[in-house]
């Protein structure tokens, strides 16, 4: 599940990043991810979010109260918790309609759930998951412009972007960039730059010793860990019962150098693994365990 999760919300190398063309406020029309174009004639007042990303944005930008639905796992804010459920995973097309939306977000589509909703008439803007940290504010401006909060989103995303260069301006001068194994599941999941969360490790000039991957979320053996002998190792799978403790008793796990030192932390997965607007908190939090000294 885990592994699914971040693989579903992570970025397509084969897609490009949506684009926005608008004559005025609205009608808007945005460029999808999968090569279509939507043209939204007004605000929308009913929409059904079926991405937690994109749910974390909507509220951020002041468009919680246009939201009619969400998916299972929008969990952020808490006002989300509140709205009717969605399946993002095994979507159903009358759940769906019977929200009633004016707009649907899908980031991943399941059983062509985009073709059906198109079929009937229903709005759908289906943008994938960008793959890197500027494609996700990228697509802050883009959901900004969906809904009518074009100004908002402008806003957050400089805010966002200050907080990165700030710390960005306190990782100029490393000399050192330490190894680091981000493990997704206990069957050893890992990130690359190809994806979002692989991108945080190389805005923070890290090595990520899953970076020679030609996939976004490649599996490494035990073997390959031990060999590239991370420095830092970062759990996203605490919920499925690994633990530094758990981690240390790995075979032959005691001669890595994060073992050795217990730099093994446990991350919030919907932080760090959900492109929206906590990806800089998920930034500044994997700052200062890869740089205690700088990040205090």
């Amino acid at each position: 599940m885990f592994v699914l999760l971040v693989v579903a919300c992570g970025g397509n190398d084969d897609e490009t990043s949506p684009s926005l063309t608008a004559g005025g406020p609205f009608p808007v029309t945005i460029d999808r991810s999968d090569g279509e174009q939507l043209t939204i004639e007004a605000q929308p007042q009913r929409i059904a979010s079926l991405s937690p990303a994109a749910t974390e944005i909507l509220y951020a930008i002041g468009a919680g109260p246009q939201i009619a639905a969400v998916d299972n796992f929008s969990n952020y804010p808490p006002e989300a918790t509140s709205k009717p459920k969605l399946d993002s995973f095994q979507p159903s097309v009358e759940a769906i309609v019977a929200a009633q939306p004016d707009l649907v977000f899908i980031f991943f589509d399941s059983a062509g759930i985009v073709g059906k909703l198109d079929d009937l008439g229903t709005p759908v803007l289906y943008l994938t998951a960008p793959n890197s940290v500027d494609g996700i504010l990228q697509q802050i401006h883009t959901l900004g412009e969906a809904t009518g909060h074009e100004a908002e989103a402008e806003a957050l995303v400089r805010q966002m972007q200050g907080r990165i260069d700030s710390i960005e301006s306190k990782l100029s001068g490393i000399s050192q960039r330490p190894r680091v194994f981000h493990e997704l599941d206990p069957t050893l999941f890992t990130v690359t730059p190809r994806d979002f969360v692989g991108d945080l490790y190389e805005t923070l000039r890290a090595q990520n010793i899953g970076a020679d991957a030609a996939i976004a979320a490649p599996q490494l053996s035990a073997e390959a860990v031990i060999e590239r002998n991370p420095q830092v190792i970062v759990l996203a799978d605490e919920a499925a019962g690994v633990t530094a403790e758990s981690v240390k008793s790995r075979p032959g796990w005691s001669q890595i150098e994060a073992v050795q030192t217990n730099r093994i932390h446990a991350v919030d997965p919907a932080i760090v693994s959900r492109p929206g607007p906590r990806i800089v908190d998920a930034m500044e939090t994997l700052a200062e365990l890869l740089y205690p000294e700088l990040f205090p």
